[in-house]
């Protein structure tokens, strides 16, 4: 089993059984600490040095934060394993339809799981794209005529070190419009 799975495994099960609240940083194990408020801010500085990133189309900052074994998986559901997998595929959406592409982040919650791990979520706001993967479409309309896409981020992030935290799994999901469900 690699080291990351378990880490991953009680991080899911612990996201699961934890109710969504926006804009909020839970310690489950402890009552809320200057600890837990450190890692909230210095995850959420992981979260907007990647929007930054987004904006230059810069993919080598875009990944810097994953570590070198991080799983990601994408919103057309493909899984890239190793973080130079992942800075290449972000490096390739960069200079195809995500090109001219503007990303606004909105950090949803936080989630100790330990003082060590924890799980975010955000939402990500894409306008200016040109084109969009096969089967996906825009969350929204847009005032560029193309749309908006939401996706909704969550990471399973690991402190390696004092202030230092990195992803070791993604998964982006795409947000799709509001379904109308069949009469009858």
């Amino acid at each position: 089993m690699r080291p990351t799975l378990p880490i991953l495994l009680c991080a899911i099960a612990a996201l699961a059984s934890t109710p969504l609240r926006a804009q909020e940083t839970q310690l489950m194990s402890t009552p809320q600490s200057v600890a837990a408020s450190d890692a909230d801010s210095e995850i959420r500085a992981i979260i907007h040095a990647q929007e930054a990133a987004w904006n230059r189309r810069d993919a080598a900052a875009w990944a810097s934060a994953f570590t070198p074994q991080a799983e990601f998986i994408n919103i057309a559901g493909t899984s890239f394993s190793g973080k130079a997998a992942i800075e290449g595929i972000t490096a390739r959406i960069f200079t195809t339809f995500f090109r001219l592409s503007r990303d606004t982040v909105t950090v949803q919650n936080i989630v100790m799981v330990t003082p060590d791990v924890a799980v975010a979520q955000y939402v990500h706001a894409v306008t200016g794209y040109t084109a969009l993967p096969k089967g996906i479409g825009p969350s929204e309309p847009g005032a560029d005529g193309m749309g908006v896409l939401r996706t909704r981020m969550t990471y399973v992030l690991h402190r390696t070190g004092e202030h230092t935290w990195s992803i070791v799994h993604g998964q982006n999901t795409t947000i799709l419009p509001p379904m109308e469900l069949p009469k009858g």
